[in-house]
């Protein structure tokens, strides 16, 4: 789990933020958690995904939680810097707004739920349970994300669930096919030696001076420090299903947007300015059309024009589909969507 979590910390690490050693709190373990009703304020402002945490005075568990995974200093520090994270009192006695709406306990009884449990917890009451937020939408006054975990969670459980959440991969994927990669990409022993047939070219190698090639380019814009990209990187490309077709119709780049080599691209010489302003390599973010979200996958034709470029992890189904409707230029004849709906590729 170490090795795991080390992979984490590498959004810790790159902004200067590495835990350091503290004595955890018995009853509070080493995360700041904020009130929910601050929690929203503060996302309107910046926003953050949210981890609110339900427990309850009498909860073992929600105790035991506190005095291990949420005192683990690595894990409690990325949760400090990433999420706005909140302890709610399942029983708890205090009016709380929400999403416009007012919640208030059950009764006046000692261990009657809150009708804020009730409602996120879809009237299943039990502790320690943890819920997942993020991607609010202001028109529709409520977050695309809204995931719920019950139980006691320990680092293994969580990890995944906390990439889940702050790299936005539910845009593209279900929770549970993500976990399975996510178990794979870092645990499975095997791995190392299925990804030798996948030979990933370098920016340089692709472009420099490259008008053409007889295959199109399929372009992996990602980072060390991005754990959706390693988890999609060592899984969803070396699918047998995914291989086997885009081995034949792509060329594979791996492109790190930090990287500092000047490109000669189709008459354009193309720099990293490396400013604090712009980390980014110029033909980095003009392959990901200005936008540069982590993971994206860039699609070039074979004069190395590009068509299209999708961000957000993908699982291996959808990336194999994606692959088809560009590799087989059935782009040229359908939208996405009617080919999407009607093709089983």
């Amino acid at each position: 789990m170490r090795f795991i979590f080390s992979i984490l910390t590498f959004l810790l690490l790159s902004a200067g933020c590495m835990a350091q050693a503290v004595t955890a709190d018995p009853v509070n373990g080493l995360v700041k958690w904020i009130p929910l009703e601050k929690a929203m304020e503060l996302n309107k402002k910046t926003p953050k995904p949210i981890l609110l945490d339900f427990y309850t005075d009498w909860c073992g568990w929600c105790k035991h939680m506190m005095k291990t995974t949420y005192s683990e200093p690595d894990l409690a520090q990325y949760i400090n810097n990433y999420f706005y994270p909140v302890k709610f009192n399942a029983e708890g006695k205090d009016t709380i707004e929400f999403l416009g709406k007012m919640y208030k306990p059950t009764s006046a009884a000692p261990k009657a739920p809150h009708e804020l449990a009730v409602k996120l917890l879809n009237g299943s009451l039990s502790y320690p349970s943890t819920i997942f937020m993020n991607g609010y939408d202001a028109e529709k006054n409520e977050f695309r994300l809204n995931m719920l975990a019950a139980g006691y969670l320990d680092r293994q459980k969580i990890e995944p669930m906390l990439v889940f959440t702050l790299e936005n991969v539910f845009r593209n994927s279900e929770y549970n096919e993500f976990a399975a990669r996510f178990e794979e990409a870092f645990r499975d022993s095997t791995l190392e030696k299925r990804s030798e047939k996948l030979k990933w070219l370098t920016p340089k190698e692709a472009f420099h001076n490259v008008t053409n090639s007889k295959k199109k380019t399929l372009v992996l814009i990602n980072t060390d420090w991005c754990n959706s990209c390693r988890v999609m990187k060592r899984t969803s490309f070396i699918d047998d299903a995914v291989f086997g077709y885009a081995d034949t119709t792509y060329r594979f780049v791996d492109f790190n947007p930090e990287y500092r080599d000047s490109i000669n691209f189709q008459g354009q010489l193309l720099i990293n300015p490396a400013q604090p302003q712009m980390p980014f390599h110029q033909l980095a973010m003009a392959l990901a059309k200005n936008n540069m979200v982590l993971p994206t996958v860039a699609l070039l034709d074979e004069n190395n024009q590009l068509l299209d470029a999708i961000p957000f992890y993908l699982s291996p189904a959808v990336l194999r589909k994606i692959l088809y409707y560009y590799g087989e230029d059935i782009y040229k004849t359908k939208s996405w969507n009617e080919y999407s709906v009607t093709s089983g590729k």
